[in-house]
C-alpha cells in the first residue's frame, strides 16, 4: 500500500483545523508547550545568569519533554477518541488509504510541534543568553525527527488504550520517563543509580537531546557533526521501527465495543 501525497495533505490539512478547534488540545499541547518550554528556561537564566551551558540544558530537556505532551500524548488521546467515535472507521470508508488516514494525523502534529518549537527557540534567544545553534539544519532535524518519532509511538501505544478517556493518564508514566532522561526535571538522574540513567538513556527524547546538543556545540564540522549524530538518529530509527511494527499488526481502527 503506497501513500498518496494528495490525500495525505488533504488529511493533515483536515486534522490541522480540528486541532485548533479542539480547545482541549490547545491547553494542553499548545498552551503548556509555549509556557513551560519559555518559562523555565527564562526563569532559570535570571536566577543563574552567566551559566550558558546550564541554560543550554535547561532549554532541550525541557524541550523534549513538553515535545512528549505535544506529540506521544496528544496523538494517543486523538486517535483513541476518534477511534471511539468511529471517525476513523468512516474515514477508512471514504477510499482514504491507512497510511493516508495515519500519515495525515502524525504529519499534523509534526508540524504544530516544529513550529511550537520555532516559537519558543525564537523567545528564548531574544530573551535570554541562549546561543543560536551553530548548526540549525541539525537542530531542525533533532526536533523533526524526535516529534515523528514520538508521534508513532503515540498512534503504537493506542494499541493499550482501552477508551479514550484513559488515554492521557495511561500516557504519563512515559511522560515522566522521558523528561527524566531528556533531562527536563533538572540533574534527577545524578542521584539515581547509574544503570537507571543507562535505561533512560535509551528513551527517545534523550536521543533528541543529545542530538540537539550536537547542533549547539561550539567547535565541529559537518563530518564531526555526522558521525555525533549517528548514535541518536539509530536510536530513534529503531524506535521508529518498532512504533511502525506494532501499528502495522496491532492498530485498532475501531472500538472493541463496535
Amino acid at each position: 500500500m503506497t501513500v498518496s501525497a494528495r490525500d495525505l495533505a488533504v488529511v493533515t490539512r483536515f486534522n490541522g483545523r480540528l486541532f485548533w478547534r479542539d480547545r482541549t488540545a490547545l491547553s494542553t499541547s499548545v498552551a503548556l508547550f509555549l509556557l513551560l518550554g519559555t518559562g523555565m528556561p527564562l526563569m532559570m537564566d535570571r536566577l543563574q545568569p552567566g551559566s550558558p551551558e546550564f541554560l543550554l540544558n535547561m532549554h532541550l530537556g525541557v524541550l523534549a519533554t513538553v515535545l512528549v505532551v505535544a506529540t506521544f500524548q496528544q496523538t494517543a488521546v486523538t486517535l483513541s477518541a476518534r477511534r471511539d467515535q468511529l471517525l476513523l472507521k468512516r474515514m477508512r470508508a471514504t477510499g482514504l488509504g491507512d497510511r493516508d488516514i495515519l500519515g495525515g494525523e502524525v504529519a499534523n502534529l509534526v508540524l504544530q510541534s516544529t513550529a511550537l518549537t520555532a516559537v519558543v527557540s525564537v523567545a528564548l534567544y531574544a530573551l535570554t543568553s541562549l546561543p543560536v545553534p551553530r548548526d540549525p539544519l541539525l537542530y531542525l532535524f533533532a526536533v523533526v525527527a524526535g516529534a515523528l518519532v514520538l508521534c508513532l509511538l503515540g498512534a503504537a501505544f493506542t494499541v493499550v488504550v482501552p477508551r479514550s478517556e484513559l488515554a492521557a493518564p495511561m500516557a504519563m508514566p512515559f511522560f515522566l520517563l522521558a523528561g527524566l532522561g531528556a533531562g527536563g526535571f533538572g540533574p534527577v538522574t545524578q542521584m539515581l543509580p547509574g544503570w537507571v540513567g543507562t535505561v533512560l538513556g535509551v528513551l527517545p527524547t534523550a536521543a533528541v537531546t543529545d542530538m540537539a546538543r550536537v547542533a549547539y556545540a561550539a567547535r565541529g564540522g559537518l563530518v564531526d557533526d555526522l558521525g555525533a549524530a549517528a548514535v541518536p538518529t539509530l536510536k530513534l530509527a529503531l524506535w521508529a521501527a518498532a512504533a511502525l511494527l506494532v501499528i502495522a499488526r496491532r492498530f485498532r481502527w475501531e472500538s472493541r465495543k463496535s
